[in-house]
């Protein structure tokens, strides 16, 4: 299964329709947090609009990116199946449609609707699998060459074409691009005046501008110059 494959995606049109009849839409926008690390809540939460980054406390209390959600991810399963306390939090990049599934309408949802469970279990797996490849394809990689392949990744993803280059607008910090790739935001910060100085991209307030893909790719895949 392709660990990009959003849970919205993978149910079908009888379990979406349950979801859809037990859940409530609720729209936040960008900055409102959706799921607080720490509470004792288990609602689950799937994503219909909008962009979500998900954040837990780093070393020293700083904030750590651990993964942004898109359209169609489930976010907050993990309490919902084994009760324990939120472990990250969920923030709204932008402006967020998400359906909400409280824990008695989750309850009922996965006891009518058995697959559901197994679905999300897929879902988690993938996840899983994909976030320990990451971590040996790049364990030794340099900074620059690990925050490529995420930009590349995010300008598959997200990227909208325009007559300047490929625009990201995900409203991601250097932080939190820093907690991403596991890389300290003083690297990160080099890492992207590399690409600028060569070319490869610009850096605006809430978007970055690739204007070479192809270059960002290459530099993805090998740790040399630009």
């Amino acid at each position: 299964m392709n660990a990009r494959a959003g849970f919205w995606d993978l149910v079908d049109d009888e379990q979406r329709a349950a979801m859809t009849a037990v859940g409530r839409l609720r729209r936040a926008n960008a900055g409102d947090v959706l799921i607080r690390a720490g509470d004792h809540t288990r609602s689950v939460v799937i994503l219909r609009e909008g962009l979500v980054k998900i954040v837990a406390a780093g070393p020293g209390g700083h904030e750590v990116v651990l993964a942004v959600r898109v359209p169609g991810d489930v976010i907050g399963e993990m309490a919902a199946v084994d009760h324990s306390p939120r472990s990250a939090s969920a923030i709204a990049l932008n402006a967020v449609t998400a359906l909400w599934l409280d824990p008695a309408a989750y309850d009922r949802l996965v006891s009518d609707h058995p697959a559901v469970s197994e679905v999300l279990l897929r879902v988690v797996t993938a996840r899983l699998r994909h976030a320990d490849g990451r971590r040996v394809e790049h364990r030794d990689a340099p900074t620059a060459v690990r925050l490529a392949a995420l930009l590349a990744a995010l300008v598959a993803d997200h990227g909208v074409a325009t007559p300047d280059g490929v625009v990201v607008a995900l409203h991601l910090s250097q932080s939190d691009l820093a907690g991403l790739i596991g890389a300290s935001r003083e690297s990160v910060i080099l890492a992207l005046k590399e690409f600028r100085d060569s070319g490869v991209l610009s850096v605006g307030r809430k978007r970055l501008v690739v204007h070479r893909p192809d270059l960002l790719a290459a530099r993805a895949q090998a740790p040399g110059q630009v």
